[in-house]
C-alpha cells in the first residue's frame, strides 16, 4: 500500500524534450535584459503623465546636464520621451513573449522575437524634438547586439517545433 501516486503514473507522462544548454543560456540572458528594459521603459513612460509644474521643476536640472536642449519645449520633450518609452515597453513585452515561447521550444517565438527586437531599434527615429541627441553609434551597437542574438537563436531553431510547448 506504500505505492506512490507519482510512481503509478510516471510511465504515462510523455518525456519533455531536452532544451539545449546554449538555448537555456540565451533565454536566461534575454529574460534578464527584457526584464530590465521593461522596468526602465515602465518608469520612462510615466513622463507622459507629468504635470507642467513637475516638468518645469525638473527642466532646470535637465538643461544643466544637456545645454543643447535649451531651445526645446519641455512639455513636448517629456511627452515625446514618454511616448517613445511606451512604444519600447510594448515591443519589449512582445520580445519577452517571444523568448518565453522559445524557452518552451516553440518556433513561432523566434519570429516574434525578431520583429520585436528590430522594431525596438527603429522606434526613436521619428522623435520630433529639436536638439535631442540621436546617436547613430548607439543605434548601430544595439542593432549589432540584436543581430548576434538573432543569429544565436537561429542556430537553435532545429530544436524548436511549431507546436511544442515544453515547460
Amino acid at each position: 500500500m506504500e505505492n506512490n501516486y507519482n510512481d503509478q503514473f510516471a510511465n504515462d507522462l510523455a518525456p519533455l524534450p531536452d532544451r539545449p544548454q546554449f538555448l537555456k543560456v540565451l533565454c536566461i540572458l534575454s529574460f534578464v535584459a527584457c526584464g530590465l528594459f521593461i522596468l526602465i521603459y515602465s518608469i520612462g513612460s510615466m513622463a507622459m503623465g507629468m504635470s507642467e509644474d513637475t516638468i518645469s521643476g525638473v527642466w532646470d536640472k535637465v538643461i544643466e546636464s544637456q545645454p543643447q536642449l535649451e531651445s526645446v519645449n519641455p512639455v513636448e520633450f517629456f511627452h515625446e520621451v514618454g511616448k517613445l518609452c511606451l512604444y519600447n515597453l510594448l515591443t519589449n513585452i512582445a520580445s519577452l513573449v517571444g523568448v518565453i515561447l522559445m524557452w518552451r521550444l516553440n518556433k513561432i517565438g523566434f519570429f516574434i522575437y525578431i520583429i520585436a527586437e528590430l522594431a525596438t531599434n527603429f522606434m526613436g527615429l521619428d522623435m520630433n524634438v529639436e536638439g535631442a541627441d540621436k546617436s547613430s553609434l548607439s543605434m548601430i551597437f544595439s542593432i549589432a547586439v540584436d543581430l548576434v542574438f538573432i543569429v544565436m537563436y537561429a542556430l537553435n531553431l532545429k530544436y524548436m517545433n511549431k507546436t511544442n510547448a515544453a515547460q
